[in-house]
């Protein structure tokens, strides 16, 4: 148990709910808008099923490379997805552990991701990254917007 509260965040996207749910689980969708600008993701791989794990490398604007592994805990295809993430330090260990839960739903062509993360645990390191969480997440969400619908920028 961690002493962060659950952040929630709602976001509408013009696109139908296919293309919303292809950029979350198709590796190169992902690497387009995942990360903020000025961070990249040079690789990334997704088995999206149940027990999938997840890698995803990103990439900082000194070119270091910090790596991130997780797992798919839940998949209703096109309508939920459950995951953890975790950014690993230089030796491996994991900094922290998140897990994501999206609902995706559909009306007059527009698709409402609602997603909720929960810190599971955290080092002692890891305030200085999970404070950004909640900008970072909604700077990624903006540059997925963007790809969803290049007349909205």
């Amino acid at each position: 148990m961690s002493n962060y509260q659950p952040l929630h965040i709602s976001r509408t996207f013009k696109a139908p709910r296919q293309a919303v749910w292809d950029a979350w689980t198709q590796p190169e969708q992902f690497k387009q808008w995942y990360m903020p600008a000025p961070f990249s993701v040079p690789s990334c791989e997704l088995d999206v099923r149940p027990g999938g794990q997840l890698h995803v490398d990103t990439q900082g604007p000194d070119g270091l490379i910090m790596p991130m592994t997780g797992e798919f805990k839940f998949v209703d295809e096109l309508a939920k997805l459950v995951l953890t993430n975790s950014p690993l330090d230089a030796d491996g260990n994991k900094l922290f552990e998140v897990q994501h839960t999206l609902l995706f739903s559909e009306a007059d062509g527009q698709t409402t991701l609602d997603i909720t993360s929960e810190v599971l645990s955290a080092g002692p390191n890891a305030d200085q990254f999970l404070s950004g969480m909640e900008p970072g997440l909604n700077q990624a969400l903006d540059q997925l917007s963007d790809l969803l619908d290049p007349q909205s920028s």
